[in-house]
């Protein structure tokens, strides 16, 4: 006895196939974390130039860039961010940056004469940073002169807000092309459909093949359903 499949059923779980595909595409759409922003703080003669940081941009997981550029002869710089809220710096508690100069000596293949020269320090706060004021001092040496300039950073909560600066941007007095090399970071826009464009299509694709198999399933159970006519044979 041969065995009938009914052609219905096997459409219903196509459909189903098509749901879980449907299901599976959405799910895949990408979450958009994010990404690291960075302020650039200038350091010259007089302290950073406007050292104190108010932005509501400045989120967690943002960074800060000091770029020395003090060009007093024998002028050095350093950066100390309390971290721990106490009002001093520790060493293993703080940050506290390496000591800057305006500029570090090259040789003839244009790499550094001394390797642990630095120009300027990068400070990248942690996305479950504590929300908050942080104070940071800038502490300059001119042959054994020190002065000490104090200031304060606003961290403020990342809540995935898209009305603030661009991925990438560079924001804060001072930042220029010529002070940050970003050629690497541009956003590129390339012809054709996006990730986010394929995805929704995908979606609209398989939600329109599954009301036309819903509509199908239906109109062959109505067939399946409708009274076969009587024949009547003459007497």
């Amino acid at each position: 006895m041969t065995r009938r499949v009914s052609v219905g059923m096997g459409k219903e779980w196509v459909g189903v196939a098509v749901a879980a595909l449907l299901v599976a595409v959405l799910a895949s759409s990408p979450v958009h974390a994010h990404e690291q922003q960075t302020l650039t703080i200038i350091l010259n003669d007089e302290g950073a130039v406007v050292g104190n940081i108010s932005d509501p941009a400045f989120v967690q997981g943002n960074a800060v860039w000091f770029k020395m550029h003090d060009t007093t002869e024998n002028a050095t710089m350093q950066i100390g961010i309390d971290l721990d809220g106490d009002g001093f710096l520790n060493v293993t508690e703080d940050y506290i940056s390496s000591t800057l100069v305006e500029s570090c000596e090259l040789d003839e293949n244009g790499s550094l004469v001394d390797e642990t020269c630095e120009v300027s320090a990068l400070y990248a706060f942690s996305t479950n940073a504590t929300v908050g004021t942080y104070q940071y001092w800038v502490m300059r040496d001119v042959n054994n002169v020190t002065t000490n300039w104090t200031y304060e950073i606003q961290l403020f909560e990342d809540i995935h807000d898209d009305g603030g600066p661009s991925p990438g941007d560079c924001f804060g007095a001072g930042c220029d092309d010529d002070l940050l090399d970003t050629s690497g970071d541009e956003d590129v826009v390339e012809e054709g459909l996006s990730r986010d464009d394929l995805v929704k299509l995908t979606a609209v694709i398989a939600g329109v093949a599954i009301v036309f198999l819903t509509l199908s399933i239906l109109g062959e159970r109505n067939v399946e359903h409708k009274p076969k006519p009587k024949r009547f044979e003459e007497e």
